[in-house]
């Protein structure tokens, strides 16, 4: 795990961080498949970006990585985790090697979302206000 991931999370991030955006805020995600093509869909949570991200041995994800940074911060409400994918991209030698990295950063964090939330005293289930 990187060193994002073990920071100590408070209850409230790591409940945006596992939560669902509201519908109209779905992130863009595709994922080039030769000979098919862009296969497009959306995200609406990190854990399912964490899934969208993952590699796949034919196949790279499609994601404007710095426009992510941006629906971090402001959609899913996790500052710390945005500034953390914006640095990994821009020390990234490659897209590819920048896709890598993020999906890592987003699988520590939603671990340690999980974490969080699992050793809290109440409140496993993430809550997102309506909107």
């Amino acid at each position: 795990m990187n060193s994002l991931a073990n920071a100590p999370l408070d209850v409230e991030t790591a409940r945006r961080i596992l939560a669902s955006v509201p519908y109209a805020s779905r992130f863009p995600v595709g994922c080039l498949v030769p000979p098919v093509g862009l296969l497009q869909s959306t995200v609406r949570s990190l854990g399912e970006l964490e899934f969208a991200l993952r590699p796949e041995p034919r196949s790279l994800a499609g994601v404007h990585l710095e426009r992510l940074a941006a629906w971090i911060e402001g959609a899913v409400g996790d500052p710390a985790g945005a500034a953390a994918v914006r640095d990994a991209v821009r020390v990234a030698p490659s897209y590819a090697e920048a896709c890598e990295a993020v999906h890592l950063l987003i699988r520590d964090r939603v671990a340690s979302a999980r974490q969080t939330l699992e050793s809290a005293p109440q409140g496993r289930t993430p809550q997102r206000e309506p909107g």
